[in-house]
């Protein structure tokens, strides 16, 4: 027990990854009989915990190599998933328009309307699932730079910055967003918000920035309202879809609201304890991704929903902690890029699971299974770790001196 309490203490962490480990896993496992279209969803738990070991194979590489090593080969990096990210949009160019329901570039699949997956033997590739973090960790050397070199802000230096972060951020958020997929776009531009909040920008530019975001969200309101085949136009297909099924989850239940309906009904008559392991009430899709939430709601009740919540919000306070005990810049916008992504899949999943959001394919970050996601965010997780060993290599230096 003793040994337990100064691991907790020393490596609070690794300790909170390896909770959220079991939780994940084991809500997997918990969610198989509720997944009618993958083969064997049984073993799913298996290969997430298999996940889980291969990524922390990668904290330890981390580790060794140093979070310098990182931001030195980064653009390297982000020049290999442009490539791939640029692959998968002419193959849903291909797949939508001249092949029709056909992938013609190797490996590329197009599943659930998007086309963000290379299938490799064993394994799926999501290449924008990496490069949200290569973003935040190439903003957070460009913030860093700028802080160095810019003594006296001025709107030019401020308006170079800027022009510099969305030279990094805007390629490949289109070529995501031509994948067909929203919800990534959503996840980067939360990162890229949190790490220029963070850069000592004046407010005037967030002013503007909300004023703007609020526009656009009050004219779709009005053409939702007044001018529904404008809208229909603009937020078309899959994506419409998805939007109707929020709205209006009871009266789609034949198909657009289906999947929402379903999970609201499943863990709406949970209670405290849940309906136990493995039940059934009524089948929802993507009960190991997107909805991992509402099967642990489900399953395991208040209480199962609590402590999942309680650990996370023990991982963001954790990472927050790590980050701002540094006294390098460049971790602190490290720090906010990574924490804005998470909580931000944090409350868009849990507030599309309650029906207060849109469902947009957002996962629950360490929970939801997924290979690239999870690989992606334990690289982040890898430099956490760094960073929380050259805190400790301060302090001690302190109390030596």
């Amino acid at each position: 027990m003793e040994k337990l309490k100064e691991f907790i203490k020393n490596q609070p962490l690794i300790f909170i990854i390896c909770i959220l480990c079991l939780i994940s896993c084991f809500a997997i496992l918990n969610a198989a009989p509720l997944i009618r279209n993958i083969p064997s969803p049984y073993t799913l738990w298996l290969k997430q915990f298999i996940f889980y070991i291969i990524s922390f194979v990668v904290i330890y590489i981390i580790n060794k190599v140093g979070n310098d090593q990182v931001y030195d080969k980064i653009w390297i990096v982000y020049g290999i998933l442009m490539v791939l990210l640029l692959g998968l949009v002419i193959d849903r160019f291909f797949y939508t328009k001249i092949t029709i329901g056909k992938d013609i570039i190797p490996f590329a699949n197009t599943t659930n309307g998007a086309t963000s997956w290379y299938n490799l033997p064993g394994f799926s590739l999501q290449p924008s699932e990496f490069m949200k973090i290569v973003i935040v960790i190439i903003l957070a050397n460009v913030t860093k730079e700028y802080n160095d070199y810019v003594l006296v802000p001025t709107f030019e230096s401020e308006l170079r910055y800027i022009g510099k972060c969305m030279a990094v951020v805007l390629p490949p958020a289109l070529l995501v967003y031509l994948q067909n997929d929203t919800g990534v776009v959503l996840i980067i531009m939360m990162g890229v918000f949190f790490v220029i909040l963070s850069s000592g920008l004046r407010g005037q530019w967030f002013t503007v920035g909300f004023i703007i975001v609020g526009c656009i969200l009050a004219l779709g309101a009005y053409l939702f309202i007044y001018q529904p085949q404008i809208f229909s136009k603009i937020i078309s297909g899959h994506k419409l879809d998805r939007f109707y099924g929020w709205l209006d989850p009871e009266g789609t239940v034949g198909k657009q609201g289906f999947q929402l309906f379903y999970s609201l009904l499943s863990y709406g008559t949970a209670s405290w304890l849940g309906h136990g392991f493995q039940a059934v009430v009524k089948v929802f899709p993507e009960a190991q991704t997107d909805f991992i939430f509402a099967v642990i709601l489900t399953d395991y009740g208040f209480v199962g929903g609590l402590i999942t919540v309680t650990t996370i919000v023990a991982l963001d306070i954790t990472l927050l902690k790590i980050g701002f005990d540094s006294t390098n810049h460049r971790d602190k916008f490290f720090t906010m890029g990574i924490f804005g992504m998470i909580f931000f899949q944090q409350v868009w999943n849990m507030g599309m699971i309650l029906g207060l959001l849109p469902i947009t394919g957002i996962t629950l970050p360490f929970l939801s299974y997924g290979g690239s996601s999870l690989l992606s965010y334990m690289i982040a997780i890898g430099m956490f770790l760094d960073i929380h060993n050259q805190n400790n290599l301060v302090k001690n230096r302190k109390k030596i001196y």
